[in-house]
C-alpha cells in the first residue's frame, strides 16, 4: 500500500488530533473499571486514525513496497525513523489505552499491539516499555502467520507453537499451559497488525474475557473505518475552522438526544433553513424517525415517522444521492413531500438533502429547505455532506459502543448486570450513600428447588425460568435501582435510598409475583418460589461484603423454613 501523504493529508491529521484530543480531555473518568473500558474504547479509533497516518505510512514511501503473507489480504506500514517527538508520544497513547483496557478486563493480562513493517518484514512492538514482547516479530513467524490469516479471534497455545512461540516473547522457561489471545486488525480490508494478549494459564480467561478481548481488535478496526468518513479534501471545503469546530465539539460520551441535539446546534449554525430534518430509518420496513426536526411551519415533530418511499424526505435514504433543487416540485413531480403522492401541498421550495450512512448502508437523511427558490450553494452541499458523514459515524459509534457494554457488564441470559459491574456500581453507590448519609437496602434472591427444574424439565425451561424472573425483579424496582444475576439461580437487588423499612414491600411485592406467576413452556406448567433476604446500609454494615453475607444469611434462614418468604438480617 502506497500512500502520499501532502499537504492535505496533514491537514487531516490536524483535524482528526483536534478531535482527539479534545475527546480524550471532555470524556468524563469514573471509578468503575468496567466504564473505563468504554471510556477507552470510544477513543481508540481516533488515536489509530491520527496513529494510522503518522505512522503505518511512511511520508516518503513512494519507493517502498508492500509484502505480505497473502497479497489480497495484508498491508502494512513503513516506519518513518524521522517521526517527530509528539508522534512518538501518540505511540506510547495508544498503547497505553490499549493496556489499561486489558488490565481492567483482567489485571493478570499482557497486551500488545504490533504493526506489520513491509520493507523489513516484520511486525513492529508499539510499546518499548513492556518487557515480556520481543521488540519484532519475523512476518513468517507461524503464530503471526495464523493470527493474519484467522477472520476471528483465536486462542494459541505455547505447547503448540514451542519454535514461533520464543519468537515472540523473551527467553525464559515455559510450563506448555500459556497461551494467546490474537485478532487482526484491518483497514480497508487490508491486515495491518494485531493485538495480542497473553495468558499465563489457558485456564485463566474467562468466556466473557474472551468476548472482550475479540470484540476490541474489532473496535478498533471498526473505528478507523468509520473515522475515515471524516476525511475531506484540501480544496473542498473553505470553511476550515468550521470543520475544526465541529470535530471539537464531538463529544462521543453524549447519550442519543445529547448527541442530537448537539448535531442541531451545529447544523443550525452552519446553514440558513427555513425547515431542517435529520431521520433515521427504523431497523425493519420502510419508515425513517424523526429525530432532528427545526424550522417553521413544521408538519412533523420528533418522534414521528414518515414513509421512505415516494417521498422527498425519503429520496435520500432510497437512493444513497443528493438532493439540490430550486423548486422540488418541479424537479421531482411523482413525489410527496412526506407522503407517498403528488398533489401534497407546502410552502417550501428550494431543497438541499443528503444521505447519512453507516457502515456503508443508507440509515438516514439530512433535508434543509427554504420556503423561497434560494438555491444551496455546491459549497454548503458538500459541508452537509461532511456533517452527514460525521453525524454517521457517531450514530456507529454509539450503536457500538452500546454493544460493547451490554456486553461486557450484562449477564447474557437474563440481561441483567453481571457478578463484576454489580460490585463496582455497588461500591460506587456506597460512596454515594456515605457521602449523603442515605440507606441503601440489598435483597438477595435464591430460587427455592430449582435444579428440579433442570433435571425434570431440562436447561431450555430452567434458562425460562430464569429470564422470567429476571424481568419480574426489573419490572417491580425503580430505574435508578440495581438488578443483578449474581449467581446460577441467584439474584440481588439494591434499592438506592432506601430503608428496610421502604424496602420490605418491595422485597415481599417480589416473592408473592413470582409464587402466583403462571410459569409455562411448550404446555409445561410449573410453580416456582423464591426465598429473600435483607440487610441495610450503613445499620448492619457499611461494606459490599458484609452487606451481602448478611443478606445471604437472611436467605438462608428463609430457605430452611421452607421458602417462599423475605426477612431482614439481625443480629
Amino acid at each position: 500500500m502506497i500512500v502520499d501523504l501532502n499537504q492535505s493529508n496533514f491537514t487531516k491529521i490536524l483535524l482528526v488530533f483536534c478531535f482527539a484530543v479534545f475527546s480524550f480531555a471532555v470524556l468524563t473518568t469514573s471509578q468503575s473499571s468496567i466504564l473505563e473500558i468504554f471510556r477507552y474504547s470510544l477513543i481508540f479509533g481516533v488515536l489509530l486514525l491520527l496513529f494510522y497516518y503518522y505512522s503505518i505510512f511512511n511520508i516518503n514511501n513512494s519507493n517502498k513496497h508492500s509484502n505480505s503473507v497473502n497479497q489480497n489480504q495484508i498491508d502494512g506500514p513503513v516506519l518513518n525513523n524521522q517521526n517527530s517527538n509528539s508522534v512518538k508520544h501518540m505511540y506510547k497513547e495508544l498503547q497505553y489505552l490499549i493496556s489499561t483496557i486489558v488490565k481492567a478486563t483482567n489485571n493478570k493480562f499482557e497486551t500488545d499491539i504490533y504493526i506489520i513493517d513491509p520493507a523489513l518484514e516484520v511486525l513492529i512492538k508499539q510499546n518499548s516499555t513492556n518487557s515480556d514482547f520481543c521488540e519484532n516479530i519475523p512476518l513468517n513467524n507461524k503464530i503471526a502467520l495464523k493470527i493474519l490469516s484467522d477472520e476471528n479471534m483465536q486462542i494459541y497455545h505455547q505447547k503448540d507453537f514451542k519454535e514461533a512461540w520464543q519468537e515472540i516473547f523473551l527467553s525464559k522457561s515455559w510450563r506448555g499451559s500459556e497461551c494467546l489471545i490474537a485478532n487482526s486488525i484491518e483497514f480497508e480490508s487490508k491486515k495491518v497488525g494485531f493485538i495480542v494478549t497473553y495468558v499465563n494459564h489457558f485456564s485463566d480467561i474467562t468466556n466473557l474475557e474472551k468476548a472482550i478481548m475479540e470484540k476490541l481488535a474489532h473496535f478498533v478496526s471498526f473505528g478507523l473505518k468509520n473515522l475515515n468518513l471524516l476525511e475531506f479534501q484540501k480544496n473542498e471545503i473553505n470553511d476550515k475552522q468550521k470543520i475544526i469546530d465541529v470535530l471539537a465539539t464531538i463529544d462521543l460520551g453524549l447519550d442519543e438526544l445529547e448527541t442530537y441535539s448537539k448535531f442541531q446546534y451545529l447544523i443550525s449554525s452552519s446553514f440558513d433553513f427555513d425547515c431542517m430534518t435529520v431521520s433515521l430509518k427504523k431497523d425493519s420496513g420502510q419508515n425513517c424517525i424523526v429525530k432532528i426536526i427545526d424550522g417553521v411551519d413544521k408538519e412533523l415533530i420528533a418522534s414521528d415517522e414518515f414513509n421512505v418511499n415516494g417521498t422527498l424526505l425519503g429520496l435520500p435514504v432510497i437512493t444513497g444521492e443528493n438532493i439540490n433543487t430550486n423548486n422540488w416540485n418541479i424537479d421531482y413531480p411523482n413525489l410527496g413531500r412526506i407522503t407517498t403522492g403528488s398533489d401534497e401541498k407546502n410552502s417550501y421550495k428550494s431543497v438541499l438533502g443528503v444521505p447519512i450512512k453507516g457502515n456503508d448502508k443508507n440509515i438516514g437523511s439530512i433535508i434543509l429547505e427554504r420556503k423561497k427558490e434560494v438555491p444551496f450553494s455546491n459549497d454548503c452541499e458538500k459541508r452537509l455532506v461532511l456533517f452527514s458523514n460525521i453525524l454517521g459515524a457517531t450514530i456507529c459509534w454509539l450503536e457500538e459502543y452500546d454493544k460493547l457494554y451490554q456486553d461486557a457488564t450484562h449477564d447474557g441470559l437474563s440481561k441483567l448486570l453481571n457478578h463484576q459491574t454489580f460490585k463496582e456500581r455497588f461500591e460506587e453507590e456506597i460512596l454515594r450513600a456515605e457521602r449523603f448519609q442515605h440507606f441503601i437496602s440489598v435483597i438477595m434472591f435464591d430460587l427455592d428447588k430449582f435444579k428440579r427444574i433442570n433435571d425434570t424439565l431440562g436447561h431450555p425451561y430452567g434458562d425460562y425460568v430464569i429470564q422470567t424472573v429476571a424481568n419480574i425483579l426489573k419490572e417491580n424496582v425503580r430505574a435508578i435501582d440495581l438488578v443483578s444475576r449474581y449467581g446460577g439461580e441467584e439474584f440481588v437487588v439494591i434499592l438506592i435510598n432506601t430503608s428496610a423499612e421502604n424496602a420490605m414491600p418491595v422485597g415481599k411485592r417480589i416473592v408473592e409475583n413470582i409464587a402466583n406467576y403462571p410459569f409455562e413452556l411448550d404446555g409445561e406448567k410449573v410453580k416456582m418460589t423464591i426465598s429473600a433476604g435483607m440487610a441495610e446500609y450503613p445499620t448492619q454494615d457499611k461494606s459490599l461484603k458484609g452487606l451481602v453475607d448478611y443478606a445471604d444469611q437472611a436467605m438462608y434462614k428463609v430457605k430452611q423454613a421452607g421458602g417462599n418468604d423475605i426477612i431482614l438480617y439481625e443480629d
